[in-house]
């Protein structure tokens, strides 16, 4: 073989494997935070507000997991007649297991069930608004 073949199959064999690069990379599925990540991210002040406001409470929103339950508790005094909030369970991995429910308290507990959850870590997020004033936190949860 001479010279000149020899750079026409490393050649070939270059492209060839360049193509399938290209065609691996393009069946990847490629997620970002969320759909609406740049409108968020125009809002993120009144989140660092919402976040400021929920660590100078004395109390707020707690948890625990135990058995097959994540306990949420208020505290009373945040239970107000224009009080509305949501728990988000943000999956990093895959965005297809995220879930959102509303808060629905009762005795100032809400108990969920951790079987609308899969197995793994979880970004727990909630968000409330009491008193005109928006709160909001965020803890890493493992759910068994």
């Amino acid at each position: 073989m001479n010279f000149g073949k020899k750079i026409m199959v490393f050649y070939i064999g270059f492209v060839g494997l360049i193509l399938t690069l290209v065609f691996m990379s393009y069946g990847q599925k490629v997620e970002l935070v969320s759909a609406d990540y740049y409108a968020q991210e125009l809002k993120f002040q009144d989140k660092i507000d919402a976040t400021n406001n929920a660590k100078a409470l004395s109390f707020g929103i707690h948890y625990t997991i135990s058995d097959k339950v994540l306990l949420l508790k208020i505290d009373s005094m945040m239970l107000t007649n224009d009080f509305s909030g949501t728990v988000t369970f943000f999956r990093p991995s895959d965005s297809s297991k995220d879930v959102q429910l509303k808060f629905n308290f009762i005795n100032n507990k809400q108990v969920i069930e951790t079987k609308l959850l899969e197995h793994g870590v979880y970004k727990m997020q909630l968000n409330w608004i009491s008193n005109h004033k928006n709160y909001f936190k965020e803890e890493v949860v493992f759910i068994d």
